[in-house]
């Protein structure tokens, strides 16, 4: 239960508006969380359901790929606007060249996720 007291731990001289940022992107990032974990679990779930009823339509299979794509892809568009609140509670350079990096690949995922999901849907 470590992990607990690490999750509500203050650091020492932390001013209010700096504690409201770090509870906020803690929300906003257990947020995206969440929504990713929903998907994948409403995703397996429709798998095995389409495994034992129907084992030959790989249309039904393209079509839970493509909700599941675009659960990913809002869970992590949460989980950038956490990084970004945090960047701007403490904006030193190396914070901010974290964040571009994170922003970069997550923008490339996103942008393969969208291209495969526009095929999916065209099928």
């Amino acid at each position: 239960m470590e992990w607990i007291e690490n999750f509500f731990l203050v650091p020492e001289g932390t001013t209010l508006l700096a504690l409201l940022l770090m509870v906020i992107k803690k929300i906003i990032a257990l947020i995206g969380t969440i929504v990713i974990l929903w998907g994948a679990c409403v995703a397996i779930f429709q798998f095995i359901g389409h495994r034992q009823n129907a084992p030959k339509r790989m249309d039904t299979i393209d079509l839970i790929r493509l909700k599941f794509g675009r659960t990913i892809i809002l869970g992590l568009e949460f989980i950038v606007a956490a990084d970004v609140i945090a960047t701007t509670s403490a904006p030193d350079y190396y914070s901010i060249g974290i964040l571009a990096s994170l922003v970069g690949i997550r923008t490339f995922l996103t942008y393969f996720m969208n291209r495969e999901l526009i095929a999916l849907s065209k099928k």
